[in-house]
């Protein structure tokens, strides 16, 4: 099946949802306040259709949306921003805006459990991913595990008191710590950040990708 600039936009942020949860597990109640719409009968109708027209198919034991695309385009759901720098940008889990890009400029492989976030700052405009550096302004990608446990040096997004980061992760192991870097021109401007298991802290997901922002 394809994605069309037609369907219903209940059905629509009901695939973003699935892309990145298992939606089954998800309460009735919640979704209704994710989706924007009034009643749990309605997300249940709306995934009735999904499941029927081939969007929504049953893989490893959950529903995923269909590997479709429109005219050859994967439409990967953009959470908001975060920042290269100090953490401020709240992640609240809500879709703000859809980045379509060409399969070709991503690692298709990787294009069932993505998302995006805009980069804000220049803290990291010397790390690369895939050859590409992150600025202010970039799309990065990041690919969403249940089961994902970062390596040491891996770009992560962390979640920070609730606010949303992009560093270089590093394992202090001698002390038991993480260590969050930055890359950046003016690297004396940016200490680490040192987190210990007694922090709020925890790890979103893997940068696996940037698209470059539009500069004017």
């Amino acid at each position: 099946m394809c994605y069309t600039g037609n369907m219903n936009p209940i059905q629509q942020k009901l695939l973003d949802i699935a892309k990145l949860e298992d939606i089954e597990q998800l309460r009735r109640v919640d979704l209704v306040e994710m989706v924007n719409c009034e009643y749990p009968s309605q997300i249940t109708h709306h995934l009735r259709q999904l499941v029927k027209r081939g969007d929504l198919v049953r893989k490893d034991g959950r529903l995923v949306p269909a590997l479709a695309t429109n005219a050859g385009v994967i439409r990967i759901p953009v959470m908001g921003e975060a920042d290269c720098g100090e953490a401020t940008k709240f992640a609240d889990g809500r879709i703000v805006d859809h980045l379509a890009v060409s399969p070709s400029v991503i690692k298709p492989k990787l294009s069932e459990r993505l998302y995006a976030l805009i980069a804000r700052g220049d803290s990291m405009n010397r790390a690369e991913v895939r050859g590409k550096t992150i600025e202010d302004g970039d799309y990065i990608i990041i690919e969403k595990k249940d089961t994902y446990v970062p390596v040491d040096g891996d770009i992560v997004v962390s979640i920070i008191g609730g606010l949303a980061n992009i560093k270089r992760l590093r394992r202090d192991n001698a002390r038991q710590r993480l260590l969050l870097l930055s890359e950046s021109h003016r690297q004396e401007d940016y200490a680490p950040i040192v987190i210990s298991e007694n922090d709020d802290f925890m790890v979103e997901g893997k940068v696996v990708d940037v698209v470059k922002g539009v500069k004017v």
